[in-house]
C-alpha cells in the first residue's frame, strides 16, 4: 500500500479490482519532485497476461527456432530489453507452453504479475529477507523442474541461476540490456565465468514493443531517400510504407494495439566456444550473423514492410544511429 500522507519519497503500491467480469490489476508508482509528486499508473488485465507462443507474433522461423531452443532439458534461456518490452509477457508464454501435469513449475518474481495455472509462484520481499539469489537456493529444494527467475541484478542471482542450470533445470530470467549480444557484455560485468554461462545458456531473447498502425486509416507512402537508406532497400527494391493518421476507431491516434519485435540467439556448439575464449564482439556478431541471426532492426524494418507498424515507430525503440551517420 501507498501512505497518502508522505510524499517525500517514491512508494510503489497496487489494487485488484474487478471490472466489467475481469480482473484488472493497479500499479502505482510516486516520485517526489519540487513541484509535487509524479505518479504512474500501469493497468494490467489478468485476462490478457498469458498469450499462446503463436501469438506473440513471431515469424515461423523465430517459432520454430524457439521451440528448439526449449527442447534442451536443461540451461538457461534470457529475455532482454528496457522496462515495458514485454519479457514478461514473453516468458509467461513460454512457462504456459511448458505447462504440463507433472511438472513442476516455480517462479520468483518482483512482484507476481500474473497468476499462472498449476505454477507456484512467490514474490520477494525485503519485509523478510527473501531477495532472488536467496529465493533460488530455497527453491532448488523444492524439487523444482523449471525456475523462473524475475531478473538477474546481481552476481549472487546470477551465480545461484546457473547453478541451477548446471544441476538439470531450466531456467528462465530476464536482463536489462538493449540487444541479445550486449546480454554476453552484462554477464561478463557480473563476473560470471565465461565458459560457465556460455555452455550453459540456451539462448538469449531480446524484444522492444511498438503500436500497430490502425488498419482502418492507415495512409501508403512511397518511402523517400532517407527512408530508404534507414531501411538499406536495393535501388529497385519497390516497397510501400504506412504512416497513421487518426480516426475514431484508434481515438485520432493512428495505432491501435502493439507488437513486438524479436532478435532470438540461440547458443550452439560455434558460439560457446566463442564466448568461452572471450572472442570480441565483432567476431560473435559475425557468426552469429552467418548462422541465421535477425537483429533487432532488420526485424523491426520487416514489420514495416508488412505494413504492421510505421518506420518511425520503430526507430522509436531501436537504435538507428549507425544508419543515419552513413
Amino acid at each position: 500500500g501507498m501512505n497518502i500522507a508522505e510524499t517525500r519519497a517514491p512508494q510503489d503500491g497496487r489494487i485488484s479490482l474487478s471490472l466489467f467480469g475481469r480482473q484488472i490489476d493497479f500499479r502505482a508508482a510516486s516520485h517526489p519532485t519540487i513541484h509535487g509528486e509524479n505518479f504512474v499508473l500501469r493497468i494490467l488485465d489478468r485476462k490478457l497476461g498469458i498469450v499462446s507462443l503463436d501469438k506473440l507474433g513471431m515469424t515461423e522461423a523465430q517459432l520454430n527456432l524457439l521451440l528448439r531452443m526449449l527442447e534442451r532439458p536443461e540451461g538457461i534461456l534470457l529475455a532482454t530489453g528496457p522496462t515495458g518490452s514485454g519479457k514478461t509477457t514473453t516468458l509467461y508464454s513460454i512457462l504456459n507452453h511448458l505447462n504440463d501435469d507433472g511438472v513442476n513449475i516455480m517462479t520468483l518474481e518482483d512482484p507476481v504479475e500474473y497468476p499462472l495455472p498449476l505454477t507456484r509462484q512467490t514474490s520477494i520481499s525485503e519485509t523478510v529477507k527473501l531477495d532472488f539469489s536467496n529465493g533460488i537456493r530455497s527453491l532448488m529444494r523444492q524439487d523444482p523442474d523449471i525456475i523462473l527467475v524475475g531478473e538477474i541484478r546481481d552476481h549472487d542471482t546470477a551465480e545461484m541461476a546457473l547453478r541451477a542450470a548446471m544441476t538439470g533445470h531450466q531456467v528462465f530470467s530476464t536482463l536489462h540490456t538493449n540487444s541479445a549480444l550486449g546480454s554476453i557484455s552484462r554477464l561478463h560485468d557480473l563476473g560470471i565465468v565465461d565458459d560457465i554461462f556460455a555452455s550453459n545458456l540456451i539462448g538469449i531473447i531480446a524484444q522492444r514493443l511498438v503500436r500497430k498502425l490502425c488498419p482502418l486509416c492507415k495512409a501508403a507512402h512511397t518511402p523517400d531517400a532517407a527512408e530508404r537508406r534507414l531501411m538499406r532497400l536495393h535501388a529497385d527494391e519497390q516497397v510501400t510504407l504506412y504512416r497513421p493518421v487518426g480516426c475514431p476507431e484508434c481515438d485520432g491516434q493512428g495505432y491501435k494495439g502493439r507488437l513486438a519485435i524479436m532478435e532470438i540467439l540461440r547458443f550452439d556448439h560455434g558460439l560457446i566456444k566463442m564466448v568461452s575464449r572471450r572472442a570480441g564482439l565483432k567476431e560473435i556478431t559475425d557468426y552469429a550473423l552467418a548462422h541465421q541471426f535477425i537483429p533487432l532492426i532488420e526485424d523491426g524494418i520487416r514489420r514495416v514492410c508488412e505494413g504492421l507498424t510505421s518506420l518511425n515507430e520503430v526507430r522509436r525503440v531501436v537504435d538507428f544511429s549507425e544508419r543515419t551517420s552513413e
